[in-house]
């Protein structure tokens, strides 16, 4: 028997953040069996008090979009303790960000999470315990879980870190030393830096949720850019581009690119090659999502896609080898190019500091492009509440199908059609793209966004 919208409701989570009622139900007993023994421990071991921490380390285990908004936590803590070393205890999905962030020591990477999205949980509990165990004799003295989960906490507890900071909403306040205040629907930008509230640090709420990027990334993506689309003579025409026609051919001659090697006296010219150059604006894609749920339809996909290559942009498609192989379904054509899987975090990032306008779903590089600061169009599925999470950027416009289920946090919709994202038609998002794209278009560059 079909489901209908209207016999879904929005999820609601209540005191606790959980989707599901099992977590929920399991965190309950949990805290309240923790509530009492709690007291008991701490009159027998009472905490050692810190004041100033040297050594510091923040727990993130979950996704790269994620972590991309913890960065000004990350920032503001290194100012408050510039003394003190700043570790991260990261995810596979993850640690690329906060190995090019400046502001931290040493990055931790755990090999499995609760987080991942493959449907295997066997060994939870066994992990939890060997990561804990593993930050013994770490000296940490501040800990801090930014993503309100009870396991995190478990794990800063298990490792022995005497002060630590997290939020109740995921359960297990009775194993932190400070609670921060949760205020539901909240940006998580906003709620991450509310943690610096009990450390006694008055949190800077304008704050860019940036990516550290080097010149060296830059360079690499300039350098592939314009073997990608060399540089007529004539400045008069705009439109024109020679590129790779041949799959197998671009394939080569991309893993020979890879190799290339930029004289350092040469950085200059390669860190400002194609700017502002008469070449056709450039569009930076990604296709997929972490989760079924946020993807947009691939014939949607390939309508927007065939629409912009009809108004003369060139296309670059980014994100990471799980990306499902959508380009499968477009049509090749000389302005449009799949980079998928083959840029790092921060080449990435570089390449969509150069791009015109990206478009994407709810997903890890539309974050890395409000980092970028590009003009961005973001996709949003019923699945989380946009005022919640979406990128920290004024260049950001979200755009999303209102429907009564929302947000039901599900990993994949219920409902065959799937209505919150198979009904954000191609048209409205191409047209609020081109607005969107005149409306932040910069004056000095050489072609007109009308």
């Amino acid at each position: 028997m079909s489901r209908s919208p209207t016999d879904l409701k929005p999820v609601t989570t209540g005191r606790y953040r959980y989707s599901k009622w099992r977590w929920r139900v399991l965190v309950r007993a949990l805290d309240a069996a923790g509530g009492l023994a709690a007291p008991i421990w701490r009159r027998l071991r009472p905490p050692r008090s810190v004041a100033s921490p040297r050594r510091i380390l923040i727990v993130q285990l979950d996704h790269l979009g994620d972590a991309v908004l913890t960065a000004p936590l990350i920032a503001q803590l290194q100012a408050a303790y510039p003394e003190a070393t700043i570790d991260v205890l990261a995810s596979p999905s993850n640690h690329e960000v906060f190995e090019s962030n400046r502001n931290i020591d040493r990055v931790r990477i755990a090999e499995r999470t609760w987080f991942e999205r493959s449907p295997g949980r066997r060994g939870l509990l066994r992990e939890v315990w060997r990561l804990g165990r593993s930050l013994r004799g770490e000296d940490y003295d501040l800990g801090i879980d930014v993503r309100g989960d009870v396991l995190s906490i478990l794990v800063l507890a298990l490792g022995g870190v005497p002060r630590r900071v997290g939020f109740a909403m995921g359960g297990g306040a009775f194993l932190l030393t400070d609670v921060a205040e949760w205020t539901a629907g909240r940006h998580e930008v906003r709620s991450r830096l509310a943690l610096l509230e009990p450390l006694g640090i008055e949190p800077d709420t304008t704050a860019r949720a940036a990516v550290h990027i080097q010149d060296e990334d830059r360079m690499f993506i300039a350098a592939r850019l314009l073997e990608a689309w060399p540089r007529r003579a004539s400045a008069g025409r705009r439109h024109e581009a020679t590129v790779h026609t041949a799959a197998g051919r671009e394939h080569d001659e991309w893993r020979g690119a890879r190799s290339t090697t930029v004289h350092p006296d040469d950085s200059a010219g390669w860190l400002h090659a194609e700017r502002f150059s008469p070449q056709p604006p450039l569009l930076a894609v990604h296709l997929g999502a972490g989760t079924s749920a946020k993807r947009w339809p691939k014939g949607h996909w390939k309508t927007l896609i065939e629409r912009f290559l009809e108004d003369g942009w060139r296309i670059v498609i980014v994100g990471g080898p799980e990306d499902p192989p959508l380009t499968r379904v477009l049509t090749p054509h000389d302005r449009l190019i799949d980079w998928s899987g083959r840029l790092s975090v921060t080449q990435t990032t570089a390449l969509l500091e150069r791009a015109d306008l990206f478009i994407g779903a709810d997903s890890g590089p539309a974050h890395l492009a409000a980092s970028a600061g590009v003009a961005s169009v973001i996709l949003f599925s019923g699945t989380n509440n946009p005022l919640q999470w979406r990128p920290w950027s004024k260049h950001s416009l979200v755009l999303r199908k209102r429907v009564p289920c929302g947000p039901c946090h599900q990993k994949t919709c219920p409902l065959a059609e799937h209505l919150c994202m198979a009904g954000l038609d191609p048209d409205r998002v191409y047209r609020a793209s081109r607005r969107w794209w005149a409306r932040t278009h910069q004056a000095q560059s050489p072609y007109n966004p009308s």
